[in-house]
Formats: C-alpha cells, structure tokens, sequence
C-alpha cells in the first residue's frame, strides 16, 4: 500500500498481509459447512445474503422471511457436487410465489467475478427497483453473494469501496474478492469513457525489456497525453533486463523501445502500424463492462513482459458520476420480466 493509502491488485493478488488476515479469518470463521443449511444475514429491508438454499422447506423459510426474489450466483458444477436440484428449487419456488434468478459464477475465479459482476449487480438493481426482496446467494455465501451487494453498494448507492466493504464484512462473515471489485469498478467507467480516461491513474503497468546487455534503455509513447518526445529511462534490474514502472489511465497506448539509441518494438508483444505506417507495440490497459456474461477484457500480456495492476483509490467527483451512470445504462439493458440481458452486446 503507497503512502497515499492507493492499493495495486493484480488478478487474485492479496499483499501478504492481506492474504496473512484471510488465512486466519478462514481457520476460524469462514468455514462452510453444507450440512448447516441455511446461513443468512440481512443487509438491508430488501436484501439478504445467505449460503445456498437446498430444498423446500428452506423456501418456506425464506418466504416467512419476505422474500420475494432469489438471485442464484452458484455455478451448475457446484450444484452437482452439493447434490442440488436447481428444478426443484425452481419448483418450490414458483410454489411459494417467488422468482429465481440464476447467474452462473465460477467459485474463486477473480477474472470471472470481474466479467459478470456488472451484470449480476444490474439484475439485483432492476428486482429492487420491482418492488422485490431478495435473497442473494452462491454456495457459501461469503464470497460471490456478498461481492455483488458490496458492488451494488458502491456503483448504485454511491458507498466508497471501503465503506462498504466494511458495512459488510461486519454484519455478514464473509471473504469478498477485493481485486475483482476494484477491476469491475474500472471496467464499468471505462464502457461509457470509450477509452478517454480524463482522470488520475487507474493502473500501473511495469514493462520489461531483456535484450539489453550493458545498454542504455528507454521507452516512449503516448502514456502523457499524446507526446512522444519525453523518454522514460528504464532501470536496470540485472543481465539484460531492464524494467519500467509506470502508472497511467485506461486507455490504449502505441509505444516504442529505445535500446541503444536505436527506436525499436518488441515482436514478443502485440504490434499496430500508425498512420505513417511506423510498427509501434500497442497496450490497452484495462476492460470494458458489457452486457454479456463473458465480458470485454483484453487478452493477458505475456507475464515475463507487461504486468498490470488496476488501483484501488478514492473516486474522483467525475469518476463517481460515471460509474452511477455506467452501472444504471448496464442495469437498464436487463429486461425487467425476465431479468436477463435485452440483448448481446456492448454497450
């Protein structure tokens, strides 16, 4: 963590005192247990998050409760290794006057959670917005289910990411994935900005070049605005590698590597000619939210080369207005009988 209190996540990457904390949150109470059953906590008068319902009286019991809805964020492989019916669930629903919703998430996928959370927090937007009460749910109920409250939270209800990480965890025991938060959040701004980030950095990027022995290395590109007259000398780490450090905004950046005075690209990472017909590497640095489950998220880069970390820091005014703007346009691409997607695409 900078000194600025500005946090740098990479997919499924916790610093090691976050990941110390989480070891021993789960040796003591995020601990699931199936044969419990129904483990819930009431967020708000219209949300509840809970584990996984498995059979119908636990619908009888949900419905003494007032629910209305269920969003269901659990994977079918999960339901199978549970020996969960999702029909009958479906079933007893319908039987006690209550929608299901399914949205299929992978368990413990960052890259995953960061795809469909926009999504997920569009359908949980439009039920409330029907008048609903709605159970929120995965398998174990603290890490999916609790996400996507924490996401409405933040992107609906205007909450800071801590705030609400923190209204959270305190009511309900729970392991929320953080990275993938702060991913989607970026993701969502990103699909209204069309790639025009008019703000602070968003992610940090290193850039390694190892063809270098004994040689002064440099790169250049558009990363301050369109200027490609300020090098940036790189440093030497050891041998012929040489690395880079910079932080800089969402957006698609062409770039060049200055090696020994002489202007060169890399042929191990993604190239485009300019329209001077000049062959420069090319970066994109972060994704776009979409409407569809698979969402738009650039290939990774090759790890030895590029690594990008999205920041997690305190929203701008500018950025906060955005991304309510953004998770509304999403939420309003969800069709309000059927609680899915009005149509593919982006958005």
């Amino acid at each position: 963590e900078d000194l600025d209190g500005q946090v740098e996540w990479s997919h499924g990457n916790f610093q090691l005192q976050e990941f110390t904390s989480a070891q021993l949150r789960a040796s003591k109470d995020l601990t699931y247990s199936h044969r419990f059953g129904l483990r819930y906590t009431k967020m708000t008068e219209h949300i509840v998050v809970g584990s996984c319902l498995q059979n119908g009286a636990e619908m009888q019991q949900l419905k003494q409760m007032g629910i209305t809805a269920i969003l269901n964020l659990q994977s079918e492989s999960e339901q199978l290794n549970w020996g969960i019916d999702k029909s009958s669930i479906t079933e007893a629903a319908q039987a006690n006057g209550m929608l299901s919703v399914f949205l299929r998430f992978r368990d413990v996928d960052t890259v995953d959670l960061r795809r469909k959370l926009p999504l997920a927090v569009g359908i949980l937007y439009r039920l409330l917005r029907a008048g609903h009460h709605v159970y929120v749910t995965c398998t174990s109920g603290m890490d999916r289910a609790p996400a996507c409250v924490i996401a409405y939270l933040h992107w609906i209800q205007d909450v800071p990411l801590q705030s609400a990480v923190d209204f959270v965890t305190n009511l309900h025991l729970c392991g929320p994935d953080r990275p993938a938060l702060v991913w989607a959040t970026w993701d969502l701004i990103a699909m209204v900005e069309k790639r025009n980030h008019d703000g602070p950095p968003t992610h940090a990027v290193q850039f390694v070049w190892n063809h270098a022995q004994g040689e002064e290395v440099l790169i250049v590109g558009d990363f301050k605005g369109g200027g490609w007259n300020e090098p940036i000398k790189a440093t030497h780490a050891s041998g012929p590698k040489y690395i880079v450090d910079l932080r800089v905004p969402q957006g698609k950046y062409q770039y060049k590597f200055i090696v020994g005075g002489q202007w060169r690209h890399s042929n191990s990472l993604p190239t485009e000619m300019d329209r001077w017909g000049n062959v420069n590497n090319v970066l994109f640095v972060g994704g776009r939210a979409s409407t569809t489950p698979e969402g738009v998220i650039h290939s990774p880069m090759p790890q030895d080369l590029i690594t990008v970390k999205v920041i997690e820091r305190l929203l701008t005014e500018e950025e906060r207005f955005t991304l309510a703007f953004a998770a509304r346009r999403l939420a309003f691409s969800v069709c309000p009988s059927k609680f899915a997607p009005k149509s593919k695409g982006n958005l």
